[in-house]
């Protein structure tokens, strides 16, 4: 008497799908014999919504079609890690932490351009090609951004000492503009989780502060410049701390520690149009 494959109880072993976008990840694939002839085995995990959600940031916890994310590794924390590793230090500047002036700022060039723009930037692209729109977006403006931020500080350029000696209110029109984006980020993360909310929420006071600085300085107004800027630097480590503590969420997920640190599930909020669907 032979086995087939298609009599074995084990040879169709599969997992479906749901239209609650419960995401199905296949983590081994072997093929086994049962009385010579060939069993394909299958084992496979779900992931609910908030679980996908959890590990990849993406708003709802849908996946993209395709079994890209199951090729290619998480691409989320090596952007928000490298994100932080410039956040952090800029926040301790903005409090004076290294001292009165801004000079320091000079030192972290190379950390905007390469941490901050490259890694990040390389982190957006990453996620772009696995289908998470909404971190894709917000790792490749925000890389950018630093890559921008490093160029004006550049010593070789000259730009902030030009600006610092003739300040111009019309120069922060597109600081304006660009930090305005944030306020989008923040009504999407909504669907993510509390954390990631909180994040945004701290970094858009962050921004709508130095835009006020920047304000000021280009009317020559500076009495009350160096305490908002320390005010905009409490609220920068605020995110930080935020990022810090979803990197360890993040990092935990991804190696399969088995503490599951609470992050505030809201993959299911404003959810009816989906639902309606």
């Amino acid at each position: 008497m032979s086995a087939s494959t298609t009599d074995h109880p084990l040879a169709n072993e599969t997992t479906r799908v749901d239209d609650h976008s419960n995401q199905h990840f296949d983590l081994e694939k072997g093929n086994g014999g049962v009385g010579g002839a060939a069993l394909g085995r299958q084992f496979s995990i779900q992931l609910t919504a908030e679980q996908f959600e959890r590990l990849y940031l993406q708003p709802g916890g849908v996946a993209a079609k395709g079994d890209l994310a199951k090729r290619f590794a998480n691409p989320t924390p090596l952007g928000v890690a490298s994100f932080l590793l410039c956040l952090t230090p800029f926040s301790t500047e903005l409090m004076g932490w290294s001292g009165p002036t801004t000079d320091s700022a000079v030192v972290a060039v190379g950390a905007f351009y390469y941490v901050g723009g490259v890694v990040l930037y390389l982190s957006g692209l990453l996620e772009w090609i696995i289908g998470n729109t909404f971190p894709a977006t917000v790792f490749m403006t925000f890389g950018g951004y630093w890559l921008a931020f490093a160029f004006l500080f550049q010593p070789s350029q000259g730009i902030a000492a030009a600006l610092g000696g003739s300040p111009r209110p019309s120069t922060t029109k597109a600081q304006r503009c660009i930090w305005f984006g944030g306020e989008f980020y923040l009504i999407a993360s909504l669907r993510t989780n509390v954390v990631f909310a909180l994040l945004f929420t701290f970094l858009d006071i962050t921004f709508w502060i130095l835009v006020a600085v920047y304000v000021q300085l280009g009317y020559g107004h500076v009495t009350h410049v160096p305490m908002e800027l320390k005010t905009a630097g409490a609220f920068a480590f605020l995110t930080s701390a935020c990022g810090w503590y979803l990197l360890v969420v993040l990092i935990f997920g991804s190696t399969g520690i088995p503490i599951a640190l609470p992050v505030g599930d809201l993959s299911n909020f404003m959810s009816g149009r989906r639902k309606a669907k």
